[in-house]
């Protein structure tokens, strides 16, 4: 494994950081660093099996012969898709096959980028809130969606059980990763955080600009890394890295210029916090469709969402997000990331993806994932759709996986706490650093 992978939650963290102070800052990385130490401990001892438990079962070969063991409705020894990895705990295979080893260690950076998103955007959250709610992260909640897209799950086989196109394809984890933590951390938030609607519009200081536009390059250059570099590129279909990383970026550098025309046009000035969330912004939208599109589709994504990214935050901040707890914007746009793979896979990459059309799809033998447009081959309306049911099934499973144990605990502590005490995990106010003015749509 490389150590460029890791540059991925590094990057992630300095674009966070770039609209903090420095107190605001010290208390997210210490949030963040709770959670991802946490995660990554579950993630080590259980979650790594309910993920991959099964993989035995369809990838040939002796290697993964100990990760055989899945649960499924059905009695199939060799079942057409399941429900959750049942072996791989307690490093016992870890130890035994280098190629085992070699996989939990390339998906531990996507677990920590997850973690670090979420324990970054509980602001007022104590660290051992964070820890906690990282551990239910690492776990569970996202072991489950790794396993239901890249463990051979039922999202995945939405082609071969419903016909809806080549199932769920999500290749870079923009869903699996981002959409199912920004789930999760509303549902954290919804109950136990305080909502302060925001309806100023005067654009706030960048604390660290030079930090961020740092942060959103190596967050880049760490993530395409990550995904040149799957130990299982050998048993799924290839992925032509040099197209992937020429999309990506332009699909980065139409969501700065989309971004810096909204600021520039409306608030007759350029943000530079906002561009560089955009650029972030644009990785995520922009990542799990770069395989399998066009430059020019990657870069006119691109610019959309840079032009949708301020009207995110803005109905963000007049909803009463907190600057720090704008990570939720992340976790919104790996919804986008999703849908965009469905919307502008034009069928030049991702031949038998999910063991769908390995001969021939839509009766022409050697096409691969098609979005709803077609753009140049018949459209194929399914893939949008198991698209659609995949963003909203994992920001669903992260919203109820954390949200609904914390909605229980602050039922519980409402009914059951004398009257005017305050809750032992009910975050504190934000206190705001910043002067005058604040403008949602730049936050």
């Amino acid at each position: 494994m490389g150590a460029l992978e890791w540059l991925w939650p590094i990057g992630l963290m300095a674009v966070l950081w770039a609209g903090m102070s420095e107190e605001e800052a010290r208390r997210a990385l210490a949030r963040g660093l709770a959670a991802g130490i946490a995660a990554l401990t579950l993630w080590g001892l259980i979650g790594f099996g309910f993920a991959f438990g099964g993989l035995g079962l369809w990838v040939e070969g002796p290697e993964f012969q100990a990760l055989r063991r899945v649960y499924t409705l059905g009695a199939d020894p060799q079942p057409l898709w399941s429900l959750i990895g049942l072996s791989g705990f307690f490093f016992h295979p870890i130890d035994r096959a280098p190629a085992i080893a070699a996989l939990w260690l390339h998906y531990a950076p996507a677990v920590l980028t997850a973690a670090v998103l979420l324990g970054f955007g509980l602001e007022g959250w104590p660290p051992a809130a964070a820890a906690l709610a990282g551990a239910g992260l690492g776990g569970l909640a996202l072991p489950l969606g790794m396993h239901w897209v890249w463990g051979n799950g039922w999202l995945s086989r939405l082609g071969l059980t419903l016909n809806l196109g080549h199932g769920v394809v999500d290749p870079a984890g923009a869903g699996i990763l981002f959409a199912l933590s920004g789930g999760a951390l509303l549902g954290l938030l919804l109950p136990w955080s305080r909502r302060q609607p925001s309806p100023e519009r005067i654009l706030p200081p960048v604390h660290l600009p030079l930090l961020g536009a740092w942060g959103s390059l190596l967050f880049g250059v760490g993530w395409i890394a990550w995904l040149t570099s799957d130990p299982l590129a050998a048993s799924r279909p290839a992925l032509e890295p040099m197209g992937l990383a020429r999309n990506a970026w332009l699909g980065v550098l139409g969501a700065g210029l989309g971004a810096a025309l909204y600021t520039g046009g409306v608030a007759r000035e350029l943000d530079p916090l906002m561009v560089l969330r955009a650029m972030a912004v644009g990785w995520i939208a922009g990542m799990s469709a770069a395989p399998f599109t066009g430059p020019w589709l990657s870069w006119g994504w691109g610019v959309l969402i840079g032009l949708g990214t301020p009207l995110i935050v803005y109905g963000l901040r007049r909803w009463g997000v907190t600057p720090q707890s704008l990570a939720l914007l992340y976790g919104i746009v790996g919804v986008l990331g999703l849908l965009g793979a469905g919307v502008l896979a034009d069928g030049r990459a991702g031949v038998g993806w999910n063991d769908v059309g390995r001969e021939a799809f839509m009766g022409i033998p050697g096409i691969g994932v098609v979005g709803v447009p077609g753009w140049g081959p018949p459209a194929d309306p399914g893939q949008l759709t198991a698209q659609g049911v995949g963003a909203l099934i994992l920001s669903l499973w992260g919203f109820l996986a954390l949200g609904g144990p914390a909605a229980l605990v602050r039922w519980g502590w409402t009914r059951w706490r004398p009257r005017g005490k305050p809750g032992p995990l009910e975050p504190a106010p934000p206190q705001s650093t910043e002067t005058g003015g604040d403008d949602p749509a730049s936050r």
